[in-house]
């Protein structure tokens, strides 16, 4: 399983259903019967390797805290829910969301736009040959594109401008140049981001 971006990526959804394939189980739809974000990741995961899908994840305690991360407390109710629709279909090895769970992606996604950082976060740059080093991050949280952008000059401190919807909302410094990302960095001060 490939962690993509957005709601699709908590179930690692980087492809096609095969339609002719029937889910083993019980319906695909329905709620989480109480059981926790964390624990439906683990169960989906757990079943899509024990499938010996070729998109299975080799560390699902790894998997789930990434996709926890990425729904943020506020959605991972909606997370638990996509996971346990989707739990029947591990045997089918989709490689897509189930066309039943759709809802729930859609949910998910809904939440994440409202409540954190929908999409991902995208991050570039790097050392040059002087020692200088840039990095920028953006993405998309509470509605609003977020970015974070750093430089460091050979042997200096690191700066980076915060912007809000293309709107500067501050500036900081870091200490060490290897924290960039809207949610991690010193820019956390001005986004305030969950």
């Amino acid at each position: 399983m490939t962690l993509c971006v957005g709601a699709m990526g908590l179930l690692a959804a980087c492809g096609s259903v095969d339609e002719d394939k029937e889910p083993v189980g019980s319906s695909g739809a329905g709620g989480s019967d109480g059981l926790d974000a964390r624990q439906a990741c683990m169960n989906y995961c757990n079943a899509v390797n024990a499938n010996g899908c070729e998109n299975a994840e080799s560390d699902c305690e790894d998997f789930c805290d990434e996709a926890m991360e990425e729904a943020g407390a506020s959605c991972e109710d909606k997370a638990a829910v996509l996971f346990t629709c989707a739990l029947p279909y591990a045997s089918t090895c989709p490689r897509d969301v189930p066309p039943s769970c759709e809802e729930q992606v859609a949910a998910l996604s809904t939440c994440m736009e409202t409540h954190g950082c929908a999409d991902g976060e995208l991050c570039s740059g790097g050392g040059a040959a002087g020692g200088e080093m840039t990095c920028s991050c953006e993405a998309t949280c509470l509605g609003k594109r977020h970015e974070m952008r750093c430089e460091t000059p050979a042997g200096g401190t690191t700066t980076c401008v915060c912007l809000v919807d293309s709107v500067e909302v501050g500036t900081c410094e870091e200490p060490l140049p290897d924290l960039c990302g809207v949610k991690k960095g010193c820019c956390q001060e001005f986004f305030n981001l969950p």
